[in-house]
């Protein structure tokens, strides 16, 4: 089965690339405080990331690459997407924390003014 790519269908590869270096470079000024706090997500990153797979994958077989070209750049993609699926994970877990600290702080603030 030949599968055929369209130069067409890397707009949106290319779009979230675009949108993750964006999102970076807009929160900049809460990353420098995030890292002093040694709180970092990267959930900035994760559209960059999750674009340069999906064109990576997609280039491959848009140019027709050689087989060991084609290997390597799926391996690479594959990699790109794990560490996506990792930077997910971990910005869950990290924001559910988050919220967990709150929600027990104000809790804490209630019974202690209300004792």
């Amino acid at each position: 089965m030949q599968l055929t790519v369209h130069w067409s269908d890397l707009w949106v590869p290319a779009s979230m690339i675009v949108l993750g270096i964006i999102l970076s470079s807009v929160t900049r000024r809460r990353r420098q405080t995030a890292v002093s706090q040694g709180s970092r997500t990267h959930w900035e990153w994760l559209p960059f990331v999750f674009g340069l797979a999906t064109a990576l994958g997609e280039l491959s077989l848009l140019l027709d690459l050689p087989d060991p070209w084609t290997t390597m750049l799926d391996v690479i993609a594959r990699a790109l997407a794990l560490t996506t699926v990792f930077m997910v994970f971990r910005t869950v877990f990290i924001l559910f924390t988050r919220g967990t600290r709150r929600v027990f702080r104000r809790r804490g603030a209630d019974t202690i003014s209300s004792g």
